[in-house]
């Protein structure tokens, strides 16, 4: 490696390579006609033509476009000559612009990577840390400026938390490694009705972008997004979480801020499956919003029930990954097991586990105690009562700890933007602290339980159940795959591009590739060049990136909520080469971006209809193979039954999610230990709860056809809907 050459051996090198540049370029000119000058090759493109008629400045020199930029073709400037300019015009509007100076880029470029190479080896011959490769582009959303003279900026309580983590961090640098781009939303907010605070920016490096006009990667997910190359990140956790590394990875830091937990795994899990990430992400920030919107005339309030909670759950005992070495290190004791525990005499050397929980997670302080200081400060600021700190002892203690923790630097950096939040006295304040309450239980309404009642599936009601669907005169079923060959040829498919490249057990390779197989082939025979396809829970890539490389001319997104499984897929397909990929890590509900086919193999429950619902408000044709129909539950934008038939039918929301229940009782027919009558009842279970979701897409105009994968046991949730708009 270059790293480890000599220092005589790297000035060398570096002056053979300066020397072979100057004949190359002496060669050149000799070659080139007298008088000859390079021509415009490309067209030029804005999205304003204030600069026209305007004067303006460039605010950002020519610079190439990113990765994601190129890949989803997401900016006309960035098609011809994958260079960008930004300027701002008089009127203070910003515009992008292409701009024509490859050449003279590559060779500044050149020539500044030279002489710094050059300089710095000679100053120092170690090898020394870099800042990050390129450049975060993050969102944040706005409602109003006071202008730039004024420097404040009225902004939601996400923006803040997130511009608190960029600061507290310092690295990323703000204006040279993290860009930040406030996008306005909405430029009046209700003073009655006031869900955000305004704060202070005066000299804060950051473009300013008004309603109508967004950058295009800020409309592809609900804000705050994050832009890394090809990477889409959305949802407040999974940001801070990306900034967070970005810091740890701009070495060399005098004391860089090591918040990530145990293994880098605080946050790790997204809020659509975690207690803990959604209280961080979604909650904490409601309560904020619900203290802010008290009215000022307010005497007594109520807090938010999530601040009882907290209370609650900062009460029970400490828990940690590998205990011991955590007793081992505090106690300064050996022990490594709950015997040798128990067998301390010295009291000295017992470990208090109520004592101990110390921070949001467990002992040591990470990047959730940093948010959610965030958020309770404010709270702090707007509720003014004498026993506020009695009320929550618990939350008044672990805060008071933070701000120690690190001198009052995180404190310093909340007060540095200067939040308006007016106080509000009060005579009285309330507070429902639940006895015993963890955030890091599970969440029940995604274990398919209606209030404290399991469903069960007692056989009479079972068939009570069906008689019901019978009555509805459906026809309900599903079709086998009748196509007679592939669409593709598996040969010709690189190993990173088939499940071998996904990390999968040996024993389910076959099956995989089967369900690949016949998702594939209605995909391929739905999708027309230049399409975006959207890999819905797509995991380690496994259907998206065999589509990427079976279809060159479209752009697959692949859209996953767990940062693990995409990092996977990202390293599939810089190994495969693929350029048409763009990687999106959110939440379903978060994905708002433009496209023109839906695709899901095996999304979790509910998550299909989410897919489906996706796909209808896009007028997007889909291909969704659903899974775990037992996990199915309501929530505010989905509600059960789906269709107007089985609305109107004469099922309880109960019976409905019974049948869902049933449909998980499916098993290999060919197998002897299979209960042949209990699985071809799940079948038609399935059968039931697709035909449901057909009807719904049949409402908004699609022709859907209920398929069965080939072969019928490949998996045992193998039905696939098919569904594109008549004509």
């Amino acid at each position: 490696m270059i790293e480890n050459l000599s220092k005589k051996r790297m000035v060398f090198g570096i002056s053979c390579l300066i020397l072979l540049t100057i004949v190359v370029l002496i060669i050149e000119s000799k070659w080139m006609k007298a008088g000859t000058r390079r021509q415009q090759e490309f067209v030029i493109e804005n999205n304003s033509t204030c600069w026209v008629r305007e004067s303006y400045e460039v605010i950002k020199d020519c610079h190439p476009c990113t990765a994601f930029e190129i890949a989803s073709k997401s900016q006309g400037v960035c098609v011809h000559t994958q260079n960008k300019e930004v300027l701002k015009c008089l009127s203070g509007e910003i515009v992008t612009r292409s701009c024509d100076r490859v050449a003279w880029l590559d060779e500044k470029r050149f020539w500044s990577f030279q002489i710094s190479l050059t300089i710095g080896y000679a100053q120092d011959p170690e090898p020394a840390g870099n800042l990050l490769a390129t450049m975060i582009e993050l969102y944040l959303e706005f409602y109003a400026s006071g202008g730039e003279e004024d420097g404040t900026l009225e902004i939601p309580i996400e923006t803040y938390v997130v511009l608190v983590v960029c600061k507290y961090l310092r690295q990323p640098e703000v204006g040279r490694d993290l860009q930040i781009n406030f996008v306005q939303s909405k430029t009046i907010v209700e003073e009655r009705r006031r869900d955000s605070i305004t704060v202070k920016l005066t000299n804060f490096p950051a473009l300013f972008h008004k309603t109508g006009h967004w950058p295009p990667a800020a409309k592809y997910c609900q804000l705050p997004t994050l832009l890394d190359n090809t990477l889409i990140v959305s949802g407040l956790c999974g940001i801070c979480r990306r900034i967070t590394k970005a810091h740890l990875e701009c070495l060399p830091l005098a004391n860089p801020k090591q918040i990530l937990g145990f293994k880098g795994n605080t946050l790790l899990a997204p809020a659509e499956i975690s207690m803990w990430t959604k209280f961080c992400e979604v909650d904490i920030e409601k309560c904020v919003r619900d203290v802010l919107q008290l009215e000022d005339t307010t005497t007594r309030a109520d807090l938010p029930e999530d601040i009882g909670k907290l209370e609650s759950h900062l009460a029970q005992p400490l828990k940690a990954h590998n205990i011991y070495k955590l007793i081992n290190k505090v106690k300064n004791v050996k022990v490594s097991s709950n015997q040798e525990f128990q067998q301390l005499d010295s009291a000295d050397s017992r470990f208090d586990f109520h004592e101990n929980h110390k921070f949001a997670e467990g002992y040591e302080k990470t990047l959730a105690d940093v948010i959610v200081f965030a958020c309770i400060n404010l709270i702090r600021k707007r509720v003014q009562h004498p026993n506020l700190a009695t009320k929550l002892p618990l939350i008044n203690a672990w805060y008071e700890r933070v701000q120690k923790h690190d001198d009052g630097e995180l404190l310093q950096v909340c007060e540095q933007f200067q939040p308006s939040v007016t106080p509000l006295p009060l005579d009285g304040i309330a507070v429902d602290v639940p006895a015993t309450f963890s955030l890091y239980k599970s969440d029940t309404k995604k274990l398919n339980l209606l209030g404290e009642k399991i469903l069960t599936t007692n056989q009479p009601e079972v068939l009570g159940i069906l008689e019901k669907v019978e009555r509805l005169k459906l026809d309900i079923g599903s079709v086998p795959n009748d196509r007679e060959e592939n669409l593709f040829d598996w040969e010709a498919v690189p190993v990173d591009a088939k499940p071998e490249g996904g990390k999968l057990p040996a024993k389910r390779l076959a099956k995989k590739q089967h369900q690949l197989e016949c998702l594939a082939n209605e995909i391929i025979a739905l999708a027309t060049p230049g399409d975006i396809i959207v890999d819905f829970c797509s995991g380690t890539g496994h259907l998206g990136i065999l589509l990427a490389q079976l279809l060159p001319e479209c752009t697959i997104y692949l859209l996953e909520n767990k940062e693990e499984s995409q990092q996977l897929a990202m390293d599939r397909v810089v190994r495969l080469g693929l350029t048409n990929v763009v990687y999106f890590q959110c939440n379903l509900d978060y994905f708002t971006a433009r496209f023109d086919v839906g695709v899901s193999l095996h999304a979790c429950g509910v998550a299909t209809d989410i897919v489906l619902e996706k796909c209808f408000e896009h007028r997007a044709r889909f291909v969704s193979c659903p899974c775990c129909y037992g996990k199915l539950y309501e929530f505010d934008r989905i509600r059960y039954p789906r269709s107007g038939v089985f609305q109107r039918s004469e099922l309880l929301l109960k019976e409905y999610l019974c049948i869902a229940h049933c449909a998980d009782q499916t098993h290999d027919l060919e197998s002897s230990r299979t209960n042949v009558a209990k699985s071809q009842q799940g079948f038609f279970c399935m059968d039931v709860i697709d035909k449901d979701r057909a009807l719904r897409a049949e409402e908004f105009g699609y022709s859907v056809v209920v398929k069965r994968l080939r072969p019928e046991n490949c998996t045992p949730k193998n039905r696939v809907l098919v569904g594109v708009l008549e004509e």
